[in-house]
């Protein structure tokens, strides 16, 4: 049973696979010894790659069961379309297996050895986790196959990292280009914010805004109301995205004065002028990235076909204006306000 497989890249520009796998033997009378198996191949490309891994194992596996695919940043740059292909063409694939990114070497992450369970276990329950809190997008290999493969949208994907203690967290959300690691990523916090303006809400979003100094505001997000609006002018052809988006907030804990009373409005207004500042740095950091994480070209295509076919798309993108705005209505305080 394979239960995670990682794919980087080395310095000789070969591609490894380290594969994580428990191997559980019948020892009769209702007995089974389960072992984790730890294999390394390296091939210049993916083909043979499965029946090195084979020659390694005792029986045969199926890779595209693993529950985990990690893939390296030095190996995403260059594309992960083929890897996604060898998950995602098998009849009998394993339709959740999660895809993520590795901030260094993704075989120093699945040779972690956690003590409690198979390393692949622990990442995907902290992935599991972040995608509920809105940290992190859900990406499967069926999901990540068919946004790469859709001209019209670019995909984003979590990537995860080794702490000061080993421990392995989540880092954040890297922007693509295509298939290809654009080398631009977001920390945790933006990350939520984007999938909060790409409309991925999950059960709520946890953020927090620093109003000064000395003053910081947490609050939880269990609904929001977005509004993107794509206008061409009819002269110059420029592309303007207006995005707005309200969200209706419940404080968690506020650093006000001691006994000092919430004002809600004051509140509403600085985190609002907050929120859409960072939103600003969001979009400028997708046109840096040539990221089309909101889908506009899926809305260019189907309302403006003709100009779509005129245009080329991964260069006009980055000429997209984008105007955001996120209101923010504080709608619980809690019993301490």
């Amino acid at each position: 049973m394979v239960n995670g497989i990682s794919f980087d890249l080395d310095q000789d520009d070969n591609i490894l696979a380290t594969v994580r796998a428990l191997n559980i033997e019948n020892k009769g009378g209702g007995q089974f010894e389960v072992k984790d198996e730890l294999v390394k191949v390296k091939r210049p490309t993916l083909s043979g790659m499965e029946i090195d891994i084979n020659s390694k194992l005792p029986g045969q596996i199926d890779v595209s069961k693993a529950h985990i695919i990690l893939i390296g940043r030095d190996l995403a740059k260059k594309g992960i379309y083929p890897f996604l292909e060898l998950f995602y063409r098998p009849r009998q694939a394993y339709i959740s297996t999660r895809v993520v990114i590795a901030e260094d070497k993704a075989s120093d992450i699945i040779t972690t050895d956690p003590g409690t369970s198979p390393i692949a276990f622990v990442v995907l329950k902290g992935l599991e986790t972040a995608e509920e809190t809105t940290k992190i997008p859900k990406e499967t290999a069926f999901t990540a196959w068919t946004q790469i493969t859709d001209t019209g949208r670019d995909i984003v994907l979590p990537f995860v990292k080794k702490d000061e203690t080993d421990k392995i967290t989540i880092g954040g959300i890297d922007l693509f280009n295509g298939d290809k690691f654009s080398g631009i990523s977001l920390p945790n916090e933006k990350g939520s914010l984007l999938l909060l303006l790409m409309d991925r809400l999950t059960k709520y979003s946890e953020m927090v805004v620093q109003l000064d100094e000395q003053q910081s505001i947490s609050f939880r997000v269990k609904q929001e109301k977005r509004n993107l609006d794509i206008k061409v002018d009819k002269k110059t052809k420029k592309i303007t995205c207006k995005l707005n988006l309200t969200l209706d907030l419940t404080v968690i804990s506020y650093s006000g004065k001691v006994g000092e009373k919430l004002n809600k409005e004051k509140l509403n207004k600085e985190i609002s002028q907050n929120l859409t500042k960072q939103s600003d740095e969001i979009t400028n950091s997708l046109l840096e990235a040539n990221c089309d994480a909101l889908g506009i070209g899926g809305i260019l295509s189907s309302s403006y076909p003709d100009l779509w076919k005129k245009i080329n798309w991964e260069k006009s993108y980055k000429d997209v204006k984008f105007k955001t705005s996120v209101k923010a209505k504080i709608e619980r305080t809690g019993p301490v306000f």
